[in-house]
């Protein structure tokens, strides 16, 4: 269970005292508004207006206004996987994520508002909703912006049922005033409030019938919507702002939807939108529509809205900024096809595995045969190749984002080829380079590569992450900076695969064995020593001319092992330092788990590596410790400006108003949901017999390992950190089981390359009745076993 979020809540609460007597403008919305932009805003809500909608031809009126405003594409994501009309006004009124229950996943028709005889307006469908949202942890607050504008003395309107939504409490009771069709909206009923809130309907109706009749087309709804739109821009009051979103989906797809904005003195003359919870320029959320209402009023945002203000930033207006944002959308559904309809994933798992499964079926078949050891060695280059490739093929998704992929006839395919082609490449250079000589150095090379192309991307603005397989999806809209939990697994791997390989070389140089992982694991150091020792005798005799890079023999006088030790330390404590700070830090990573999880990988990594025992008490300062660094980490982005702070910044506010449990209960429940298949269930069975074979490789039958661990003696200790570090982050994550489940993409096909490799060492040197590595399964060197049985056992522990 995630018990690290319960620890991080209370440590961080215990500092709440202290952080409660900061000024009160650290706990609150300001209590000053600033100075306000405009006199009126209109904000036109049109479900489900994509930006392909808008052409010269079929809506002329939307394009003048996109050649004035400025734009964005918005993510609409709320709790579903797509936005109802219902859940885009409630959170565009809220500004937090809401919905409302749905009839066998179809949205349901917008709740319908009563006009009292005196003008109150209601919406008596809103307890009901109210109630729904309830489980999902949101908290939203129906109406806040309404409520909002009313408290700074201003009045609001509303026309149309949306509109009314948006505007009502939780009660159901709303304090504007009404309008029932836009129609009769003209400039004095805009003029009349500071705020108007207008639904002009969804462009898409309900199914036509079985004739086809009963619905209009699209092209024909977009010109009703345009004219309507052209007319409300037309009887603007002067100094209006004036904003157009579609501000729900119009089926089952979930896509990137319209958004723009003009105001007065060309505050929104061109350019694109961004706002400080997306940092990506030409990209807002839903979320951010409340506060980017009362902003220009200069009306202080409440505190439960989660969003932020959209501003103008530089970038394309009208046609060209039109055809950017609808690219973006593309690629959104280019990047979800791949994942979701082509199982990208389930492929880049499976095949790698099947490859091996022949390859070792292949071996065994070659041993009994007594076939020549080029052969065999040949196999084993070719099952190596193939892990580095596989290794490499997520770095790789990441370089697409260097190429204008989504103006490809096939985006899908684009991406695809990108990705293997990238793959490809790094492949190349691993497998050429003088890394090469040593087993380790090919996936030593890839871990290098992946950490430089994901670090370099989020130091340098996170450009690679948007819509990249392993990267970033506006859809999902988790977050849209620095590092997804996706990409993270690839990232916390690759840096501790990377780390290792010059910190064990040293060490190993410096005469420094690795030690057991606990002083109560007798049998299982006893089982390991005396494979390893063994297989090291044997290997020491046939790799005289490489035991200084892999065994304790190394001239001591030439490297006196005080210094190899000292100097190796300082280098895996740069490691560890450059890696958390580019993971954790608000403007690079800006990851509140990884950073947990990052601090006992690199520590046990590290007192593995020196042949420390690692003891309970161990285990216990390492937490703290990891909780230490990530709580400086997010109490020194609480203290920028509310308006600058990440994620991170605004969970130590959580923790100062109390709001913490919602925030932890929330990401708790999203990990336990993470098991929703059966294969989910499958890989916590996976992740513990990968343990026992790592660590006891007897057991398994895993007779690759110890030859492995003989010849590189850092494999061992930094498997076992992967280990920990992709369990770590699973626990302190709201992702759940997908982190291990993507960790396992590169760290078991990288550890896998290591295996091959020196298998195919040992077939080079194996002599007519001495076989070993990955054919050697049914026991000891040229043994006999049950073959049949024993085939999958090797695979398993790889």
């Amino acid at each position: 269970m995630p018990v690290l979020f319960l620890l991080l809540a209370a440590l961080l609460a215990g500092g709440g005292t202290a952080a409660a007597a900061a000024p009160a403008a650290a706990s609150a919305p300001a209590a000053t508004a600033a100075e306000p932009n405009a006199d009126h805003v209109v904000f036109v809500g049109v479900p489900g207006l994509l930006w392909s909608d808008i052409t010269p031809e079929g809506t002329p009126n939307l394009e003048v206004l996109t050649g004035r405003s400025s734009t964005a594409a918005l993510s609409l994501r709320t709790v579903e996987k797509t936005t109802c009309p219902t859940d885009g006004w409630l959170t565009a009124g809220s500004g937090a994520r809401s919905t409302a229950k749905r009839t066998d996943g179809a949205c349901g028709p917008l709740p319908v508002p009563v006009t009292a005889a005196d003008g109150t307006l209601t919406v008596p469908d809103l307890p009901r909703i109210a109630d729904h949202n309830d489980k999902f942890s949101y908290d939203p607050q129906f109406g806040s912006v309404a409520r909002a504008a009313v408290g700074a003395g201003l009045c609001v309107t509303a026309v149309g049922p949306g509109a009314a939504v948006a505007t009502a409490d939780a009660d159901g009771r709303s304090p504007a005033g009404y309008l029932a069709d836009p129609a009769a909206l003209d400039r004095a009923a805009m003029t009349r409030c500071a705020l108007t809130l207008v639904d002009l309907g969804a462009v898409a109706a309900a199914a036509p019938g079985a004739d086809g009749s009963g619905t209009p087309a699209r092209a024909d709804r977009m010109r009703a919507v345009d004219a309507a739109v052209g007319r409300i821009a037309a009887e603007l009051p002067p100094r209006a702002e004036l904003v157009v979103a579609g501000i729900a989906d119009d089926g089952t797809t979930p896509h990137l939807r319209v958004l723009l904005a003009s105001g007065p003195d060309g505050r929104f003359g061109s350019g694109l939108l961004t706002s400080t919870s997306t940092r990506y320029d030409g990209m807002a959320q839903l979320t951010d529509i409340a506060p980017s209402l009362l902003a220009p009023l200069g009306v202080a945002k409440p505190d439960k809205l989660v969003g932020a203000a959209v501003t103008r930033t530089g970038g394309p207006t009208g046609a060209a900024a039109v055809d950017e944002l609808d690219r973006l959308d593309v690629g959104a559904q280019a990047a979800r096809t791949v994942r979701e309809v082509y199982q990208f994933y389930t492929w880049l798992t499976l095949v790698p595995i099947l490859l091996f499964a022949c390859g070792i079926a292949g071996a065994v078949r070659m041993r009994r045969r007594g076939a020549p050891a080029v052969a065999r060695r040949r196999l084993y280059r070719g099952l190596h190749g193939v892990a580095i490739a596989a290794g490499s093929v997520p770095a790789a998704t990441f370089l697409v984002g260097l190429f204008p992929w989504t103006e490809t006839g096939n985006p899908e395919a684009a991406t695809i080829g990108i990705s293997l082609a990238g793959a490809a490449v790094l492949t190349a250079l691993a497998l050429a380079g003088p890394w090469r000589r040593h087993p380790y150095g090919p996936a030593g090379f890839v871990a290098a590569a992946t950490f430089v192309i994901l670090a370099g991307d989020v130091v340098t603005g996170s450009h690679l992450q948007m819509n990249t397989l392993f990267g970033l999806s506006p859809l999902v809209a988790g977050r849209f900076y620095g590092f997804g939990n996706v990409a993270w697994s690839v990232y916390g791997m690759a840096v501790l695969l990377a780390a290792a390989w010059p910190v064990g070389h040293l060490l190993a140089k410096a005469g420094q064995q690795p030690g057991p992982v606990d002083p109560a694991d007798t049998a299982t150091d006893t089982a390991t020593s005396a494979a390893t020792d063994t297989a090291t005798a044997a290997h020491a005799d046939a790799h005289a001319d490489t035991a200084d890079t892999a065994s304790v023999g190394t001239d001591r006088a030439a490297h006196p092992a005080a210094s190899g030790r000292r100097t190796a330390l300082i280098v895996l404590g740069v490691c560890a330092l450059v890696a958390i700070v580019v993971d954790g830090w608000p403007a690079f990573g800006s990851d509140f788990g990884g950073v947990l999880a990052l601090v006992p990988g690199f520590a046990v990594l590290g007192l593995l590596l020196t042949g420390t025992r690692i003891s309970w008490a161990k285990a216990g300062l390492v937490a703290l410790t990891a909780v230490v660094v990530v709580g400086v980490i997010a109490v020194l982005d609480w203290m920028r400006p509310d308006e600058s702070r990440s994620h991170l910044g605004r969970f130590v506010q959580d923790v100062v108003d109390g709001e913490a449990g919602t925030v932890l209960r929330r990401k708790i429940m999203d990990n336990l949901g993470s098991f929703d298949n059966v294969v989910a269930f499958l890989i916590p069975v996976l992740m513990a017999l990968l343990l026992v074979a790592v660590l006891t490789p007897p057991r398994l039958r895993a007779t690759a390992l110890p030859p492995a661990y003989a010849r590189v003696p850092w494999l061992r200790p930094v498997l076992i950190a992967c280990w920990v570090t992709a369990v770590v982050g699973y626990a302190v994550n709201d992702s759940g089981i997908q982190i291990p489940s993507i960790a396992l993409l590169i760290a078991v096909p990288l550890g896998a390359a290591v295996l091959a490799s020196v298998a195919a060492e040992e077939a080079e040197d194996a002599s007519g009745t001495r076989d070993g590595g990955l054919g050697s399964v049914g026991g000891g060197a040229g043994g006999g076993g049950a073959a049949a049985r024993a085939q999958a056992e090797p695979h398993g522990a790889e």
